[in-house]
């Protein structure tokens, strides 16, 4: 079968009005796009006889919170458009710096509080963190996480002892805070220990 002229006029008057169409609709098309979440991927479960206090990717994407009135930027772990942080303590570099205390709250509500020391940032040295009225640790952080004599409070269980990165592992449970869970070993199982070097 042959088109004949006339089927491709047709054709041609359109593409002016097809490409016109393209043009103007493509960016909001891109721009719903862009504002359309991805699909957030199948988070594992929390592996038996173990506990985590962290938020990780891709679970939870975290983000900076900026206190407008001392001029520090705080991590959150979880932070929603409403949330908020306050730091009483110096600021040095953007950053909290020395000792202080920090409140986070989440919808015009306290949620988790700490009390220490922030060098470059990061927790420093001994502190308590508290996450609500029946979660809370107090010992010694470094580079931001628990190191060395610390405990953790999880509702009426109390575990104690020396935290490697993050990680304690005592009475058949292990303990993971501000870390993956992953990197503190197999589950009820001593971490090895590693010469420091």
């Amino acid at each position: 079968m042959r088109l004949g002229v006339g089927r491709w006029g047709h054709v041609m008057r359109l593409f002016p009005l097809f490409c016109s169409f393209v043009l103007l609709a493509g960016p909001a098309c891109g721009q719903q796009l862009a504002l359309t979440p991805a699909a957030k991927p199948d988070c594992p479960p929390v592996e038996p006889d173990s506990l985590q206090i962290s938020w990780t990717a891709p679970c939870d994407n975290g983000d900076w919170l900026f206190d407008t009135q001392t001029g520090c930027r705080m991590w959150d772990w979880h932070p929603e458009p409403e949330d908020k942080v306050v730091w009483k303590g110096a600021c040095r570099a953007g950053q909290p710096d020395g000792p202080g205390e920090a409140q986070w709250t989440e919808h015009g509500r306290p949620i988790d509080r700490f009390v220490g020391t922030y060098r470059e940032g990061k927790r420093e040295g001994p502190g308590h963190y508290k996450w609500n009225d029946t979660v809370r640790f107090e010992g010694s952080y470094a580079n931001d996480v628990p190191q060395g004599r610390g405990t953790v409070y999880i509702d009426d269980v109390v575990l104690a002892g020396e935290w490697k990165n993050g990680c304690l592992t005592t009475a058949g449970k292990t303990v993971a805070i501000g870390v993956p869970r992953s990197s503190c070993g197999p589950v009820g199982k001593p971490i090895p220990k590693v010469a420091d070097r």
